[in-house]
Protein backbone atom coordinates (compact mmCIF):
# COMPACT_ATOMS: atom_id res chain seq x y z
CA UNK A 1 0.00 0.00 0.00
CA UNK A 2 1.49 3.52 -0.95
CA UNK A 3 2.68 5.66 2.21
CA UNK A 4 0.57 9.26 1.24
CA UNK A 5 3.09 11.15 3.97
CA UNK A 6 6.33 9.79 1.99
CA UNK A 7 5.11 9.94 -1.31
CA UNK A 8 4.13 13.87 -0.87
CA UNK A 9 7.70 13.56 0.50
CA UNK A 10 9.39 12.40 -2.46
CA UNK A 11 7.41 14.35 -4.67
CA UNK A 12 8.80 17.38 -2.87
CA UNK A 13 12.41 16.09 -3.20
CA UNK A 14 11.96 15.49 -6.91
CA UNK A 15 10.85 18.78 -7.78
CA UNK A 16 13.55 20.32 -5.53
CA UNK A 17 16.20 18.52 -7.66
CA UNK A 18 14.62 18.92 -11.11
CA UNK A 19 17.47 20.30 -13.30
CA UNK A 20 14.99 22.25 -14.82
CA UNK A 21 13.14 24.32 -12.46
CA UNK A 22 9.86 22.89 -12.14
CA UNK A 23 8.39 26.60 -11.18
CA UNK A 24 9.34 28.22 -14.56
CA UNK A 25 7.79 25.13 -16.35
CA UNK A 26 4.34 25.28 -14.30
CA UNK A 27 4.62 29.06 -15.00
CA UNK A 28 4.87 28.79 -18.82
CA UNK A 29 1.93 26.24 -18.57
CA UNK A 30 -0.58 27.96 -16.65
CA UNK A 31 0.28 30.99 -19.04
CA UNK A 32 -0.08 29.30 -22.13
CA UNK A 33 -3.64 27.52 -21.38
CA UNK A 34 -4.40 30.48 -19.43
CA UNK A 35 -3.63 32.65 -22.42
CA UNK A 36 -5.90 30.33 -25.01
CA UNK A 37 -8.68 30.24 -22.53
CA UNK A 38 -8.80 33.66 -22.18
CA UNK A 39 -8.56 33.87 -25.94
CA UNK A 40 -11.56 31.25 -26.27
CA UNK A 41 -13.66 33.24 -23.50
CA UNK A 42 -13.56 36.27 -25.50
CA UNK A 43 -14.02 34.67 -29.02
CA UNK A 44 -17.45 33.03 -27.52
CA UNK A 45 -18.51 35.92 -24.91
CA UNK A 46 -20.45 37.23 -27.73
CA UNK A 47 -22.63 33.64 -27.47
CA UNK A 48 -23.09 33.77 -24.16
CA UNK A 49 -24.91 37.29 -23.86
CA UNK A 50 -27.23 35.63 -26.51
CA UNK A 51 -27.49 32.54 -24.11
CA UNK A 52 -28.17 34.79 -20.72
CA UNK A 53 -30.79 37.14 -22.72
CA UNK A 54 -32.40 33.78 -23.56
CA UNK A 55 -32.54 32.43 -20.16
CA UNK A 56 -33.00 36.04 -18.13
CA UNK A 57 -34.34 38.05 -20.92
CA UNK A 58 -32.45 41.33 -22.78
CA UNK A 59 -32.51 43.51 -19.40
CA UNK A 60 -29.98 40.96 -17.77
CA UNK A 61 -28.36 40.93 -20.84
CA UNK A 62 -27.74 44.16 -21.12
CA UNK A 63 -25.75 44.34 -17.57
CA UNK A 64 -22.92 42.27 -19.80
CA UNK A 65 -20.19 44.48 -20.96
CA UNK A 66 -20.48 44.54 -25.01
CA UNK A 67 -18.55 42.10 -27.33
CA UNK A 68 -18.25 42.27 -30.82
CA UNK A 69 -19.44 39.35 -32.49
CA UNK A 70 -17.36 36.50 -34.21
CA UNK A 71 -18.36 34.51 -37.29
CA UNK A 72 -19.08 30.78 -35.92
CA UNK A 73 -16.43 29.34 -37.46
CA UNK A 74 -14.02 31.36 -36.28
CA UNK A 75 -15.55 30.68 -32.40
CA UNK A 76 -15.46 26.79 -32.95
CA UNK A 77 -11.55 27.11 -34.73
CA UNK A 78 -10.47 28.77 -31.68
CA UNK A 79 -12.45 26.48 -29.47
CA UNK A 80 -10.62 23.10 -31.44
CA UNK A 81 -7.03 25.07 -31.29
CA UNK A 82 -7.30 25.77 -27.69
CA UNK A 83 -8.59 22.10 -27.03
CA UNK A 84 -6.03 20.54 -29.05
CA UNK A 85 -3.24 22.93 -27.12
CA UNK A 86 -4.40 21.84 -23.67
CA UNK A 87 -3.86 17.88 -25.21
CA UNK A 88 -0.52 18.77 -26.52
CA UNK A 89 0.58 20.92 -23.01
CA UNK A 90 -1.07 18.29 -20.97
CA UNK A 91 1.12 15.40 -22.49
CA UNK A 92 3.99 17.24 -22.27
CA UNK A 93 3.77 18.41 -18.44
CA UNK A 94 2.96 14.78 -18.19
CA UNK A 95 6.40 14.09 -19.93
CA UNK A 96 8.39 16.51 -18.05
CA UNK A 97 7.51 15.33 -14.55
CA UNK A 98 8.05 11.58 -15.04
CA UNK A 99 11.84 12.47 -16.80
CA UNK A 100 12.24 14.23 -13.82
CA UNK A 101 10.99 11.14 -11.43
CA UNK A 102 13.87 9.46 -13.25
CA UNK A 103 16.43 11.85 -12.94
CA UNK A 104 16.48 13.53 -15.95
CA UNK A 105 17.20 17.04 -17.57
CA UNK A 106 13.98 18.17 -19.28
CA UNK A 107 14.31 20.99 -21.10
CA UNK A 108 11.33 23.37 -21.39
CA UNK A 109 10.79 21.75 -25.17
CA UNK A 110 9.51 18.52 -23.67
CA UNK A 111 6.64 20.39 -23.24
CA UNK A 112 5.56 19.88 -27.02
CA UNK A 113 6.84 16.48 -27.57
CA UNK A 114 3.38 15.25 -27.60
CA UNK A 115 3.68 16.49 -31.27
CA UNK A 116 5.14 13.09 -32.04
CA UNK A 117 1.68 11.11 -31.32
CA UNK A 118 -0.88 13.55 -31.40
CA UNK A 119 -2.96 11.51 -32.93
CA UNK A 120 -3.24 8.78 -30.22
CA UNK A 121 -3.12 11.80 -27.67
CA UNK A 122 -6.52 13.12 -29.70
CA UNK A 123 -8.08 9.54 -29.24
CA UNK A 124 -7.14 8.59 -25.94
CA UNK A 125 -8.69 12.02 -24.22
CA UNK A 126 -11.83 11.40 -26.60
CA UNK A 127 -12.11 8.17 -26.09
CA UNK A 128 -11.47 8.89 -22.08
CA UNK A 129 -14.16 11.63 -22.31
CA UNK A 130 -16.66 9.27 -23.64
CA UNK A 131 -16.26 7.09 -20.89
CA UNK A 132 -15.85 8.89 -17.97
CA UNK A 133 -19.53 11.24 -19.80
CA UNK A 134 -21.12 7.23 -20.14
CA UNK A 135 -20.08 6.24 -16.50
CA UNK A 136 -21.47 9.91 -15.32
CA UNK A 137 -25.04 9.19 -16.67
CA UNK A 138 -25.45 6.47 -14.56
CA UNK A 139 -24.64 9.08 -11.48
CA UNK A 140 -22.01 11.45 -10.20
CA UNK A 141 -20.48 8.99 -8.51
CA UNK A 142 -19.05 6.23 -10.96
CA UNK A 143 -18.43 9.34 -13.31
CA UNK A 144 -16.01 10.29 -10.63
CA UNK A 145 -14.73 6.81 -10.12
CA UNK A 146 -14.36 6.42 -13.66
CA UNK A 147 -11.96 9.38 -13.69
CA UNK A 148 -9.53 7.60 -11.32
CA UNK A 149 -10.03 4.39 -13.28
CA UNK A 150 -8.24 6.23 -16.31
CA UNK A 151 -5.86 8.44 -14.24
CA UNK A 152 -2.64 7.24 -15.61
CA UNK A 153 -3.91 6.13 -19.13
CA UNK A 154 -1.97 9.61 -20.23
CA UNK A 155 1.40 8.57 -18.49
CA UNK A 156 0.98 5.19 -19.94
CA UNK A 157 0.89 6.64 -23.61
CA UNK A 158 4.06 8.97 -22.69
CA UNK A 159 5.87 6.64 -21.89
CA UNK A 160 5.00 3.69 -24.05
CA UNK A 161 3.85 6.20 -27.47
CA UNK A 162 3.67 2.90 -29.20
CA UNK A 163 1.62 1.09 -27.97
CA UNK A 164 -2.64 1.53 -28.43
CA UNK A 165 -5.17 4.02 -26.59
CA UNK A 166 -7.48 1.18 -25.27
CA UNK A 167 -4.17 -0.81 -24.39
CA UNK A 168 -3.40 2.35 -22.26
CA UNK A 169 -6.38 2.72 -20.74
CA UNK A 170 -6.60 -1.19 -20.20
CA UNK A 171 -3.42 -0.66 -18.29
CA UNK A 172 -4.47 2.35 -15.97
CA UNK A 173 -7.80 0.43 -15.34
CA UNK A 174 -5.09 -2.44 -13.86
CA UNK A 175 -3.13 0.35 -12.24
CA UNK A 176 -5.69 1.63 -10.45
CA UNK A 177 -7.58 -1.03 -9.33
CA UNK A 178 -7.40 -1.07 -5.49
CA UNK A 179 -5.60 2.32 -5.48
CA UNK A 180 -8.65 3.96 -6.38
CA UNK A 181 -9.69 5.74 -3.01
CA UNK A 182 -5.66 6.39 -2.18
CA UNK A 183 -5.75 8.10 -5.63
CA UNK A 184 -8.62 10.12 -4.32
CA UNK A 185 -7.40 10.95 -0.59
CA UNK A 186 -4.01 12.31 -2.29
CA UNK A 187 -5.75 14.67 -4.51
CA UNK A 188 -7.74 15.47 -1.15
CA UNK A 189 -4.74 16.25 0.92
CA UNK A 190 -3.66 18.86 -1.60
CA UNK A 191 -7.41 20.69 -1.10
CA UNK A 192 -6.13 23.19 1.31
CA UNK A 193 -3.13 24.50 -0.21
CA UNK A 194 -5.61 24.85 -3.55
CA UNK A 195 -7.59 27.05 -1.77
CA UNK A 196 -4.72 29.17 -0.42
CA UNK A 197 -3.23 29.51 -3.66
CA UNK A 198 -6.23 30.63 -5.03
CA UNK A 199 -6.81 33.25 -1.96
CA UNK A 200 -3.16 34.63 -3.16
CA UNK A 201 -3.95 35.68 -6.44
CA UNK A 202 -3.09 32.63 -8.05
CA UNK A 203 0.53 32.90 -6.54
CA UNK A 204 0.09 29.94 -4.44
CA UNK A 205 -1.18 28.00 -7.34
CA UNK A 206 2.35 28.26 -8.77
CA UNK A 207 3.43 26.31 -5.47
CA UNK A 208 1.09 23.34 -5.51
CA UNK A 209 0.43 22.46 -8.95
CA UNK A 210 3.90 21.29 -9.78
CA UNK A 211 3.94 19.58 -6.21
CA UNK A 212 0.80 17.65 -7.05
CA UNK A 213 2.07 16.81 -10.53
CA UNK A 214 5.00 15.13 -9.25
CA UNK A 215 2.96 13.48 -6.51
CA UNK A 216 0.58 12.07 -8.98
CA UNK A 217 3.98 10.71 -11.40
CA UNK A 218 5.22 9.68 -7.95
CA UNK A 219 1.78 7.12 -7.11
CA UNK A 220 1.63 5.83 -10.81
CA UNK A 221 5.67 4.92 -10.14
CA UNK A 222 4.76 3.15 -7.54
CA UNK A 223 2.05 1.25 -9.17
CA UNK A 224 4.00 0.84 -12.10
CA UNK A 225 6.46 -1.58 -10.31
CA UNK A 226 3.94 -2.66 -8.01
CA UNK A 227 4.31 -7.03 -8.29
CA UNK A 228 0.32 -6.89 -7.99
CA UNK A 229 -0.20 -4.98 -10.87
CA UNK A 230 2.72 -6.41 -12.95
CA UNK A 231 1.43 -9.64 -12.39
CA UNK A 232 -2.16 -8.89 -13.50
Amino acid sequence: MPDRIQIKEEAKQVVRGARVNAYLVTLIVLAVTGLLEALDSYVGASRTVDQVAELYGQQAAAMLPAFPEFPVLLMAFVAAVNWLAQVIINAGWSIYHLGVRQGKEMPYGCLLDGFAFLGKLILLNIVMGIFVYLWSLLFLIPGIIAQYRYRFAIYNLCENPEIGILEAINMSKAQTAGFKWQLFVLDLSFLGWIIVGSLCLGVGTLWVTPYMEAANAQFYEYVRTCPSVAEG
